[in-house]
């Protein structure tokens, strides 16, 4: 049998393969060489291919057109393999399904054959697995393109969070410095108070003494602690002497009446309490004016704890002050 007419570049043992002509003993050859041999396999496939076509075209004789469905269209795969390839030589070549009229004794014009993109979709599984792989990229994509927009939708959000965070700290670093500005020109102006203390004592003074020796009946400026520089002052007691003054200055003015208590920092133990006394000025800052009795003062540390007194009568700690008395 020879249908080298019919099918162009048929392989004639291939397509008797395919028609079930082969002995048992030469059908198992070809199973193995499909399998053992890509090349033999690409042919095998490319016979299968004109075959069908053929069947499509009716170029088949009758006796290898009754061949062809007896035995090659039993499965299910190779009937959809025929009925794909009706479809798509249908819809390319729409007379090409029918077959030409004989106007010759000539031998028919070859059949057209296939290239191998129209080979590979004539597969039907291939056929499904490209479009199964086409809507997969789709949906990929898709999904690609709705999390970029997510992504850019979130750095927009971070870039205002953190232009309006860099804005606020902008504004507190303007605040801490303002603050920062005021303390230091509110701690200047307590030094140049306390010089001018020490130099009207000492101007008035017979006896030289130091900034940190001071005699009795001679006033002695401290400030809150918490508005201290880190510097304890420090005083040291005449031999004779009935009391020290001490100048406290205030913050703000709030109270009719103050009082003072001597208080022994390392047993919290209260040794004296003043009278409840009026804050006066010193260069127009207020402060409040106190004698301690100079035998209560021994060479160690003290707190001077200033309570602000309501006109009900009861009283607030306001601030506290710190000295160091020294022999």
């Amino acid at each position: 049998m020879s249908l080298s007419h019919e099918i162009p570049h048929a392989d004639e043992q291939f397509v008797r393969y395919l028609l079930g002509l082969l002995t048992e003993e030469e059908a198992e050859r070809v199973d193995e060489l499909s399998i053992a041999d890509d090349d033999i396999a690409w042919r095998l496939r490319a016979a299968e291919n004109d075959l069908v076509d053929a069947y499509v075209r009716g170029t088949l004789k009758d006796t290898d057109r009754a061949r062809f469905e007896r035995v090659y269209l039993v499965t299910p795969k190779r009937r959809d393999k025929v009925r794909f390839a009706k479809s798509l030589l249908a819809s390319i070549e729409p007379a090409a399904a029918r077959p030409a009229p004989a106007v010759s004794t000539s031998a028919p014009a070859p059949a057209k054959v296939l290239s191998w993109p129209q080979r590979l979709l004539a597969q039907p599984a291939t056929g499904w697995a490209l479009a199964a792989a086409a809507t997969l990229f789709l949906v990929l994509s898709g999904t690609l393109l709705m999390q970029t927009s997510r992504l850019r939708n979130d750095v927009g959000t971070l870039e205002t969070e953190r232009a309006s965070a860099d804005q606020r700290v902008q504004v507190l670093q303007q605040q801490v410095d303002a603050q920062r500005a005021a303390a230091t020109e509110t701690g200047h102006e307590l030094e140049r108070l306390r010089t001018q203390l020490l130099e009207a004592n000492q101007r008035g003074n017979a006896e030289p003494r130091g900034a940190s020796l001071l005699a009795g009946g001679v006033a002695l400026l401290l400030t809150p602690q918490t508005r201290s520089s880190g510097v304890m002052p420090s005083l040291a007691v005449r031999p004779g002497a009935d009391g020290v003054s001490f100048a406290l200055l205030l913050e703000s003015n709030d109270f009719p009446r103050y009082q003072v208590a001597l208080k022994d920092p390392a047993t919290s133990a209260i040794l004296w309490r003043s009278e409840k006394v009026a804050a006066g000025t010193l260069n127009h800052a207020p402060a409040v004016s106190v004698i301690v009795p100079a035998r209560l003062l021994k060479a160690q540390h003290y707190a001077l704890e200033l309570s602000g007194v309501r006109a009900a009568g009861a009283a607030d700690v306001v601030a506290s002050y710190v000295v160091r008395v020294v022999q």
